[in-house]
């Protein structure tokens, strides 16, 4: 009798804390599809083309992660930049004017300055890249133009690729 009597308690106690579990909410703190796809991470860019061996012409060559705030110290022939998957599902890339002006003496900078980039190649960033930005696939750039806004205030250049 005692072993009904404590099997039904505990059925109890089961079905009440699911019951109760279920009404819980997840808050999301971050916008997006998923809580890590606002969080800016700092990388490290050279932009040249593959095909050009890295060399010349203008795309995106090579990527490093370098954190999840600014980057610094990132030398005349690497160019920091900060990157994100907004809510829209499009990678965000961000640069600073003074990051472009340092970067090959100011190389890339006319780039940015026309309004909008243009890739001839397709660049698909690292495999740790890709995980830092909470994406479960490649996160590819494809050839294409886009459209560059730019922040005075903070003197940024920023880019959204459709993924």
């Amino acid at each position: 009798m005692k072993k009904i009597i404590s099997l039904c308690l505990l059925s109890i106690l089961m079905t009440a804390g699911a019951v109760h579990a279920g009404k819980l909410n997840t808050i999301n703190v971050n916008p997006g599809p998923l809580p890590s796809y606002s969080v800016w991470i700092k990388l490290i860019l050279t932009f040249h083309r593959p095909k050009m061996d890295c060399k010349s012409g203008f795309g995106i060559c090579f990527d490093i992660q370098f954190g999840s705030d600014k980057a610094i110290g990132g030398g005349q022939n690497y160019c920091q930049a900060q990157a994100r998957i907004n809510a829209a599902g499009q990678l965000e890339l961000m640069v600073t004017e003074e990051e472009l002006l340092r970067y090959e003496n100011g190389f890339a900078l006319s780039y940015f300055k026309k309004g909008s980039l243009t890739f001839e190649d397709p660049y698909t960033f690292s495999d740790a890249v890709t995980k830092l930005l909470g994406s479960m696939r490649p996160v590819t750039i494809n050839p294409g133009t886009f459209h560059v806004s730019y922040d005075a205030s903070a003197q940024t250049y920023t880019v959204a690729f459709p993924l």
